[in-house]
Formats: C-alpha cells, sequence, structure tokens
C-alpha cells in the first residue's frame, strides 16, 4: 500500500477509527511509526507520526508534506452500463492505468435492472488509489441513455466491428457497447465509428482495458 486515504489529511491532528484504525491494526503499527495519508483532492503526501494507539482509535501528528503529482491524463472512455459485479472488477485496473473518466451509459440492450452502487465503485477506487499511488480518483458519470449523453458530450466515436481500423487518441471519447452490442437505430446517433484490430468478439470490459492500454500506456 503507497498510502492510507483520510479525506481530512492535512489537519495538524488525526484521530482514525473504525475501519481505517482497524486497517493500521492489521498493518501493526506501534507508537512514534510514520505512515503516509492523502485525501486524494490535491497532489501531497501527508506524513504523520502515530502518537497514541487506544483500544479503538489512534491518534496522529502531521510532520511534514511532501508534493507528488500524478500526472492527469485527460481521456475519457464511455461504456454501457453493464454486469454491475464485473464493473466493479475493473474500476481498479482502470484507474490503474490512469483513466481520468468513465462515463456509464444505459443502452437498449443494457439490463435495466442492473443498479449502479456509487458509493460501492467510490471505496474500489480508493482502494485503488492506495495500492498504486494515484493521487486523484477516477471519476464517474452516469446518463440514462444515449441521448442525454450526446447532449453533453460531441467527441464520441463508437467502438463497432463496421468502424474504422484506425489509431486511437485519448482527445476522443471512444463508446463501447454492452455485451449485445448497439441497436441499429443507437448505431445511426453516431457519424464516426472505430474498429480494434482484432477478428474476436471481445467482451466490454476487455475492450475497455484494451483501448486504456492503448492510449495510456
Amino acid at each position: 500500500m503507497q498510502f492510507l486515504f483520510c479525506k481530512e489529511s492535512g489537519l495538524e491532528f488525526l484521530y482514525l477509527k473504525d475501519e481505517d484504525f482497524l486497517h493500521l491494526k492489521v498493518r501493526r503499527i506501534k507508537e512514534k511509526d510514520v505512515i503516509c495519508l492523502r485525501n486524494l483532492k490535491d497532489d501531497f503526501l501527508y506524513f504523520y507520526e502515530i502518537v497514541e494507539i487506544a483500544k479503538k482509535f489512534c491518534t496522529l501528528k502531521l510532520i511534514k508534506k511532501e508534493e507528488k503529482i500524478t500526472i492527469k491524463t485527460d481521456f475519457a472512455l464511455a461504456l454501457a452500463i453493464i454486469d454491475p459485479k464485473i464493473l466493479e472488477k475493473t474500476l481498479p485496473f482502470l484507474n490503474e492505468l490512469g483513466v481520468d473518466k468513465l462515463i456509464l451509459v444505459y443502452t437498449k440492450y443494457s439490463q435495466k435492472n442492473f443498479k449502479i452502487d456509487l458509493n460501492r465503485c467510490e471505496r474500489i477506487i480508493i482502494q485503488s488509489c492506495e495500492q498504486c499511488g494515484r493521487s486523484y480518483m477516477m471519476k464517474i458519470e452516469i446518463f440514462n441513455n444515449i441521448q442525454e449523453f450526446l447532449k453533453k458530450y460531441e467527441n464520441v466515436i463508437l467502438v463497432d466491428f463496421s468502424g474504422e481500423k484506425k489509431k486511437f487518441t485519448k482527445d476522443n471519447i471512444y463508446f463501447i457497447g454492452p455485451e449485445g452490442g448497439f441497436s441499429e437505430e443507437e448505431v445511426r446517433n453516431f457519424k464516426n465509428k472505430i474498429s480494434l484490430s482484432t477478428q474476436n468478439i471481445l467482451k466490454a470490459h476487455t475492450a475497455a482495458l484494451a483501448i486504456s492500454s492503448k492510449i495510456l500506456l
């Protein structure tokens, strides 16, 4: 773990309890140990000394801070709503790769009973940041349909087998369909389409990881 997330990081004194405290207990912390914290709102690592360990909480004192910037990519990726269990497993990988924003869109072949728990997704992304060292969280945005999505974003390219095989760039938003693909009516909403250089049919989350890797690595 590169750091521990605490939204109050930066204050002179912190009192950690509940899950954060239990997490530190597992690491067998001792008084006078120094740990790194981030608030995921700025580019600073905050170094705290453990000054007291009680039964249900610990007290930390800020001793220094260091600016350690994670380069922001400004790359946004759009994905039709997929099974939340699969989505949750994919989030850490997209966050590690440096995707700035994941845009989720309900489409005709998305199962409408799939509900995205944004609080749970945020916890997963926070844990990913703690592990990979990223200083800001990947953002998530949800649209109820393609029309709402296209009202806000213009530089959208559909990922489709009928599209051109050309270079992917981070200036565009690539829209990946659900497991059932896009309907013919939905496809007509897009002037630009692009295809991955593979004859295999990729699962939606596989395509998301492949495109992000092509652009960001």
